[in-house]
């Protein structure tokens, strides 16, 4: 609040003086300290009167000064306000705020003993019979989008799943669909027509009815070039509404796999009145066991929906808080009910006495833009980016959430092809694979002009990391850090040579499909126009196929053609550990490394 910020000013410009400790002061001298004028130095002074901060005595008759006293530590005003910041949702801005006056006295140890107890579970009593349950989560990651039809990153995807519904579900352990708001589908022969019959009474957030109407809008607004999931309906030729309970969807080709992509977050149902391009709708209005109720840069609110369909959670509110990663350590807790979703932003204490649960969610992936006219056009030069990096050294020397060294875009530790280069190896046969890139790389045209990498701030290490590793092969990279809403804009996708990612194809097969399909990732997105031919038959060949293994033959060809092509650079199989204390049960950690927050449920001890 201004108050502080004023009182904090004048402490740092008046700090000889101590506590309780009178000075004379002119009101020219208070002006400047505030740097504003004598009369708002006046109203400022009163202000910190009326609080009692400080204690003031106006000197009668010209030439006579005037008297303050401080009456209010100034570690107090800090430490308050840095509260103040986290409990408005702005965690960076409590951490710039302390940062901003250690010169004027060292709080940071006081604030992080009290933000660690901040985090986890808290109640709170709402008149004589009923009691809210607050879990409060620290993320090391911004929301990018919650809007299912640009929502690319994982944590996003993951809140959509807990705030919309999909027409089915996808049982990820037991490998089969379920219902959702449909409640009973069918196919005809050729799997060119679906119909979806829908369960009654669903309602949407805001009291709602959800219906086939609302279907026919979502997927509709899906058909839209411009959006990033585009590619989950460009097959879709006629949606028809039956009635109010039942939808159609006719295909253009046989899709065996359709439910895979109803069953994707950007395919969850939202009502068609706030799709409409006038719609004055802010937060996002979904049919899920969560409602948003607030959202803002650095603090979301979900509420638990009483009127949801499905399965009822246990915890009233979630409040999702935006920590920076660089202060990701600092504000790791121990407290009742925490919960914490590590994916490289911290190192795990050794000696921790809390449950641990260690999840494979994808691959670190350093993918070549074949759209641009560099080097990179060289098949010889793209092997030796592939084949040159020792990825067993990778993953000893990072460490963490960095588990095996990966051989395609699957999660596999085995190569599914016997044409994949044997990753685990031992150094001697590392060493002879480096002399033959070394030979290999002089027959190129690569002349030491410097590619540029881009990444954002999670895959900074293993950026720079790469660039070490290239560097002892004469190769030049320049590492460009960038937000995560950056990495997603088409004129950062054109300026990059090199995008290093996380590949999150834990999810298989629509987590491959995804990055095979779209054409706003970077896989797709940055292929010459020959290999995604390629690949489009290969994916519209499985697709009309009913065989028992065409999904895993697919997926088996495509690793194969990205190997052959040399297109990307599959590096290390990436893990999430899901750290909790043990007072918060049912926590059921999903294929993302997420918890789920409808099972969610606080037993205290």
């Amino acid at each position: 609040m201004r108050i502080a910020e004023d009182y904090v000013q004048l402490r740092f410009a008046f700090q000889e003086y101590a506590d309780q400790q009178p000075f004379h002061i002119t009101m020219d001298q208070l002006a400047q300290a505030l740097f504003c004028t004598p009369r708002n130095a006046k109203l400022i002074i009163t202000k910190m009167e009326q609080v009692c901060w400080v204690e003031f005595r106006s000197g009668r008759g010209r030439g006579n000064t005037s008297e303050l006293t401080f009456l209010h530590p100034v570690t107090t005003v800090l430490l308050e306000e840095a509260k103040q910041r986290v409990l408005q949702g702005d965690v960076q801005s409590a951490f710039d705020w302390l940062q901003a006056h250690e010169p004027l006295a060292i709080v940071r140890p006081l604030f992080l003993e009290w933000l660690m107890t901040y985090f986890g579970h808290s109640t709170q009593q709402i008149g004589q019979d009923r009691m809210i349950e607050t879990l409060r989560l620290p993320i090391y990651r911004p929301i990018v989008s919650l809007e299912p039809a640009n929502a690319m990153y994982a944590f996003d995807t993951h809140l959509i799943h807990q705030i919309y519904s999909r027409l089915v579900q996808y049982d990820h352990l037991q490998q089969t669909f379920t219902k959702d708001i449909a409640h009973h589908w069918e196919v005809n022969e050729d799997a060119t027509c679906w119909t979806f019959h829908l369960h009654k009474g669903i309602a949407f957030h805001n009291g709602q009815e959800l219906t086939a109407q609302d279907v026919d809008a979502s997927l509709t607004r899906l058909q839209d070039p411009s959006v990033i999931h585009h590619w989950l309906v460009q097959d879709i030729d006629h949606i028809q509404i039956i009635h109010r309970y039942q939808i159609q969807i006719t295909l253009r080709r046989p899709n065996t796999q359709f439910l895979f992509y109803m069953s994707h977050s950007a395919a969850s149902i939202s009502p068609a009145s706030s799709l409409l391009p006038h719609s004055k709708h802010i937060l996002p209005i979904g049919s899920g066991p969560y409602q948003v109720i607030s959202h803002h840069p650095g603090k979301c609110t979900l509420t638990l929906f009483s009127s949801y369909f499905g399965y009822k959670g246990f915890i009233d509110q979630i409040e999702i808080i935006i920590v920076p990663e660089n202060e990701a350590e600092a504000c790791f807790g121990t407290s009742p009910g925490v919960l914490t979703v590590v994916t490289g932003e911290l190192e795990i204490p050794a000696d921790l006495q809390m449950p641990l649960t260690q999840t494979v969610t994808g691959v670190s992936t350093l993918t070549f833009n074949l759209r641009k006219d560099t080097i990179l056009q060289d098949s010889r030069f793209r092997e030796v980016l592939v084949q040159g990096i020792n990825r067993l050294q990778m993953t000893e020397e990072l460490g963490a959430t960095h588990l095996c060294p990966a051989s395609g875009l699957h999660i596999q530790t085995d190569a599914i092809t016997s044409g994949f280069l044997e990753l685990l190896v031992e150094q001697s046969e590392y060493t002879a694979i480096r002399e033959s890139m070394l030979a290999q790389l002089q027959h190129t045209p690569y002349a030491g002009k410097t590619l540029h990498l881009y990444t954002f701030a999670r895959h900074a290490t293993d950026a720079y990391w790469l660039q070490q590793q290239y560097q002892t092969f004469g190769i030049v990279i320049q590492v460009h850090i960038v937000t995560w809403a950056e990495t997603i804009q088409p004129d950062i996708m054109e300026q990059a040579d090199l995008m290093l990612f996380e590949a999150m194809v834990s999810d298989q097969p629509i987590g491959l499909l995804e990055y095979v399909q779209s054409d706003r990732n970077w896989i797709r997105y940055f292929l010459p126009t020959q290999t995604v031919h390629q690949l489009d038959q290969l994916t519209q060949h499985m697709l009309a196929s009913s065989a028992e293994h065409a999904i895993a033959n697919w997926s088996s060809a495509v690793n194969q053609l990205f190997h052959e092509s040399w297109t990307s650079a599959f590096l290390v199989v990436r893990t999430a550990s899901t750290i909790y204390h043990p007072s918060l049960r049912g926590v059921h950690v999903n294929h993302k490394g997420w918890v789920d927050f409808a099972t969610l449920w606080f037993q205290d001890t």
